[in-house]
């Protein structure tokens, strides 16, 4: 006999756990004691990501964070030691970060973690290691830029700035063949292994030292020196306008509007994500009911804030049929405008509101998701309820201050829209919207 099916009941409330902070030698604990969370995460935050890079060495925090994983010995010895003890290397490096650590059975934390450290304070570094990983990133480089949608991606910051920001955060493919194993070691050596920085632990703490940790990571590394916040250069050219990254014979375009935005600290984030999501950043959006469902142009549509201590970038990505380029750019600039102009209604708003509160429990069920969040927080200078803050910022979010963020941060006439697809099939099409000149691009001369 079939059931009736259940009445789902109301969403229970959730409290983001208030972490610990301890202070070890140059550095800072930071941990969340999460009863039977028997996994746990172990990170350490350092401030030397790629926006500290100098220009002539741009890619070398992402091609040390490769060869660290050589370990101590070096030839990828760092893996099958963890896997020892059922841990897992983690490292990840944002354009405000440098980002390591691991993952582990909270029996076996403390040995995992020692390994951990050796790894990062003392790799070997071995010339043929760093010589191998660059290789390869050159070569990832290369076949992920085969993909429409990743080309038109890497392109962004390179049409709204200039410096670093205009080279993707991994650098260029000639920008990492000038790295040298002496490069590595010297940016190793003077923001790596020297350095503190703050580490993060989620899990299951009862019996966990956490100063034996620290000092484990820490060492007697130095405290972290404050990093400049300066606002990046302007890129060149007119705006609005139109990029076209020549890719003869595809069926595809990968589309992509974006415009610079504010910082992560000036930005009123809740309205303006809430923004982002209502015109093309959930299923239900503006623009993907209007791609996807009505026109059928599409299989989904992307939209979000990319917010750094200096600077912000806000964009749409999305890939369609290449005959439907022209009436897709202007499409989405229709939506934009009528955001702008009309705001949001109650339906969008409720979805907003549920979407970044409901599931808010089941989001930071695991201790990676609890220490992601507590990077962020480490990272952007955050203060300890920031989630608290977040959840109950959309919980009174307003259909008015919705409007009145799409209004400010939503920016057209600043955008430049970057279409990798075949520049002889589309630009009279793209020319006739009349949105501004149409560039075309070889996209073998983008990162020279």
């Amino acid at each position: 006999m079939l059931q009736s099916r259940p009445v789902p009941g109301a969403p229970k409330p959730y409290t983001f756990p208030r972490p610990r902070r301890v202070q070890v030698g140059g550095g800072t604990v930071v941990a969340i004691d999460v009863p039977g969370q028997l996994y746990a995460s172990v990170r350490l935050v350092q401030r030397s990501g790629g926006a500290a890079e100098p220009l002539d060495r741009m890619g070398v925090a992402t091609l040390t964070g490769e060869a660290l994983e050589d370990g101590i010995l070096g030839d990828s010895s760092l893996a099958p030691a963890l896997e020892r003890h059922g841990a897992e290397w983690a490292c990840r490096v944002s354009w405000d970060s440098f980002v390591t650590g691991v993952d582990a059975p909270v029996n076996r934390i403390t040995d995992a973690t020692a390994l951990f450290a050796e790894a990062l304070r003392t790799p070997a570094l071995r010339a043929d290691d760093v010589v191998r990983r660059r290789d390869q990133l050159v070569e990832r480089f290369a076949l992920e830029n085969s993909m429409a949608s990743t080309l038109a991606a890497r392109s962004i910051g390179g049409q709204l700035f200039s410096g670093r920001y205009a080279t993707p955060l991994g650098g260029g493919p000639a920008r990492l063949r000038a790295l040298t194993p002496e490069s590595v070691a010297d940016f190793h050596t003077s923001t790596i292994a020297s350095v503190a920085g703050t580490l993060v632990v989620v899990g299951d703490l009862a019996g966990v030292d956490l100063e034996a940790l620290g000092r484990t990571v820490f060492g007697d590394a130095a405290p972290a020196v404050a990093q400049p916040v300066a606002a990046p250069g302007t890129g060149d050219g007119e705006r609005p306008r139109i990029v076209v990254l020549d890719r003869p014979g595809s069926v595809q375009s990968a589309l992509v509007l974006a415009h610079r935005a504010p910082s992560r600290a000036e930005i009123d984030l809740v309205p303006a994500e809430s923004a982002g999501e209502v015109l093309g950043g959930m299923f239900n959006s503006r623009l993907n009911m209007e791609l996807r469902e009505r026109l059928g142009y599409t299989y989904g549509v992307g939209c979000r804030f990319d917010l750094r201590r200096d600077a912000g970038v806000f964009y749409i990505s999305t890939q369609v049929e290449a005959p439907t380029t022209a009436h897709s750019i202007s499409t989405t600039l229709a939506e934009i405008e009528r955001l702008r102009s009309d705001g949001a209604n109650e339906g969008e708003l409720t979805s907003v509101k549920e979407s970044n509160t409901v599931g808010l429990p089941v989001a930071y069920s695991t201790s990676r998701a609890l220490a992601s969040a507590l990077v962020e927080i480490v990272v952007h200078d955050l203060p300890e309820d920031h989630v608290d803050r977040l959840r109950a910022g959309y919980e009174r979010l307003t259909a008015e201050e919705l409007h009145a963020a799409a209004e400010r941060y939503l920016r057209p006439e600043e955008a430049v829209i970057i279409v990798a697809g075949d520049a002889g099939e589309l630009r009279g099409s793209l020319e006739d919207l009349d949105v501004g000149p149409v560039e075309v691009r070889d996209p073998e001369t983008l990162w020279g």
